[in-house]
């Protein structure tokens, strides 16, 4: 068994060795064969799309995620801060004289809390912007995925009961 195994290392040497003998040498300045030189010139990626790197801006994306996740293990001022907005049910308003208008909102687990403009709330930083006769309008800054910041404008609106 090692005579067989010794006979093929020598093969192999000896054929490569005859096929390196008989196809180039190692002399400078020795041109290649036309099929061995690159017919087209090679390709510039400059100022071109890369075809293999995601449309999706994932970093912004996961950036995102990691701030709003930050936000929640964070001590939060107000439980408002702790839930998306569009959770929250707008349960009432209050309309005063001079734009002091107030609203009542529930989140999910019951607990009912008053809004006024200038607050933030949601996990997003989401600012109330006004309260109108029925709606509550809230204004957040997020990144959508394609890794642009935008305005997001939010209508709580108020629910009217059917009798």
């Amino acid at each position: 068994m090692k005579v067989h195994i010794w006979t093929l290392t020598v093969l192999f040497f000896l054929c490569g060795t005859v096929y390196a003998a008989e196809g180039t040498t190692d002399t400078p300045g020795q041109e290649f064969p036309d099929w061995i030189t690159p017919q087209q010139p090679p390709y510039d990626a400059k100022g071109k799309i890369d075809p293999f790197v995601s449309f999706v801006k994932i970093r912004e994306y996961e950036l995102m995620q990691a701030a709003k996740k930050a936000k929640i293990e964070k001590k939060a001022a107000t439980p408002l801060e702790t839930v998306d907005v569009r959770s929250l049910k707008l349960i009432g308003i209050i309309n005063k004289e001079g734009g002091n208008s107030m609203a009542m909102v529930e989140l999910p687990d019951g607990k009912g809390y008053l809004i006024r403009p200038g607050m933030t709330i949601g996990l997003y930083d989401g600012v109330v912007t006004s309260i109108g006769n029925e709606v509550l309008v809230v204004e957040e800054d997020v990144i959508d995925v394609f890794g642009e910041a935008k305005k997001r404008l939010i209508n709580l609106r108020l629910r009217q009961e059917k009798e």
